[in-house]
């Protein structure tokens, strides 16, 4: 049936949920992007992109990290123009995607091969974990130099493209090319690089816990300054994160939202434990999932962490982002498995696992921060952002070696 603006409704299983008020949202935004089309085609400029482009290959080199991907317009500050981005949102195509993942953390089949790796360099069952992609490779590669630096040999770069794995082998990173995973996403509703890469990581996580490992799973930008082990694993919980400021509903409810980057799950060999575990992030998948259409942010799956925990946990005191003490609380009984302890989930220390700097100045966090892990430079908002661009990723490796935290040779 064609719709408002002349385009064909598309009919998939997704789709064919809805009802009648969505299907008018949908004609409606059909019909917006069909008037933009013809607009530009009247200023006589050529038509958007339906897709994002991104490549590897400058000419007849390497693209630097960010580099070869879709770049969005600034304005004449130098920061985003709102309500501007490089391609057609296409949103009937993206909205009719599945709102269910590709696949189940299951560490016998779709994650045989990573859990096979993992066990090979995990360290008193324990793996450190990185997801990344060629643009990282460099911040991949300085992720794994920090932990080797303070004796910790169980560091793994969970790949997310084919080209990366070459680039870390030569280098004698530990990897896995999870690329088929990753792509797997295509299917689904993450129409977006960075959702799809960013919660695919949440669930190979997950399957390492299924597989009988510890997992501490943690932004490739998130180094590691000190030997922090010990203070992580005094922690009394099951599942440890670091605090973080967004979303603002989580924060509403526990007094602080969780960091999707930076996650401790402890199973410590427990099968009903590792069962909870494997539960608790299911639901964070299902909630990133329902939260996926964010035209600014693509933070999916620390929505999910964030509100689950919000909406399941009860913290034995009230807290902030930026408490300097370990708060405990455990889930409720009602999202336990049956006759199963419930889960203990804790927030580390702002001070010693800071996420924003509230001083304005790193040096008054340096003392006693276990890791460095800021945001890079903020440079506006960018509407449905799909990959970073090469500013972004200069200026993650300029604030780290700012920090005195780089520690890749210069090539």
């Amino acid at each position: 049936m064609p719709a408002e603006g002349g385009t064909d409704r598309l009919y998939t299983s997704e789709s064919k949920t809805w009802g009648k008020a969505k299907w008018e949202e949908i004609d409606k935004a059909n019909a917006a992007e069909a008037r933009g089309r013809a607009q530009r085609a009247k200023r006589g400029l050529p038509p958007m992109p339906t897709e994002p482009y991104h490549s590897t290959r400058c000419g007849a080199r390497v693209c630097r990290p960010g580099e070869g991907n879709i770049k969005h317009k600034l304005d004449a500050q130098g920061r985003f123009k709102q309500w501007e981005q490089p391609y057609e949102h296409r949103e009937m195509f993206v909205q009719s995607r599945s709102r269910s993942p590709p696949h189940t953390a299951d560490p016998l089949t779709t994650y045989s091969g990573l859990v096979s790796v993992a066990r090979r360099v995990q360290r008193e069952g324990l793996v450190m974990l990185a997801a990344a992609d060629f643009d990282y490779r460099e911040l991949a590669h300085n992720w794994w130099l920090h932990a080797r630096k303070h004796g910790y040999s169980n560091a793994l770069v969970y790949a997310m493209d084919a080209e990366l794995p070459p680039y870390l082998a030569a280098r004698g990173v530990p990897n896995y090319d999870g690329s088929a995973q990753a792509n797997a996403w295509n299917g689904t509703c993450l129409q977006r690089w960075i959702q799809a890469v960013r919660m695919e990581r949440q669930i190979a996580a997950a399957a390492l816990v299924a597989a009988g490992l510890d997992v501490l799973l943690t932004d490739a930008s998130a180094v590691f300054l000190r030997p922090f082990l010990p203070l992580l694993r005094a922690t009394p919980a099951d599942v440890v994160l670091q605090r973080d400021d967004w979303p603002s509903g989580a924060i509403a409810k526990l007094g602080t939202a969780t960091n999707a980057g930076f996650v401790y799950l402890r199973a410590a060999g427990d099968a009903q434990r590792a069962r909870q575990i494997v539960k608790l992030v299911d639901g964070v998948v299902e909630r990133g999932l329902i939260e996926f259409y964010l035209r600014w942010n693509n933070i999916v799956d620390q929505y999910g962490w964030s509100l689950v925990l919000a909406s399941q946990l009860t913290l034995e005191r009230t807290t902030s982002e930026f408490a300097n003490d370990t708060v405990v609380g455990q889930l409720r009984r009602g999202n336990c498995v049956p006759r199963e302890r419930c889960l203990r989930v804790g927030l580390l220390p702002y001070d010693a696992f800071p996420r924003h700097d509230r001083y304005g100045d790193w040096t008054a966090l340096a003392p006693t921060a276990q890791v460095y892990h800021l945001p890079g430079p903020s440079r506006g908002l960018r509407q449905r952002l799909n990959r970073y661009d090469e500013v972004d990723f200069e200026g993650m490796a300029g604030a780290l070696r700012k920090a005195g935290a780089w520690l890749v040779p210069p090539t």
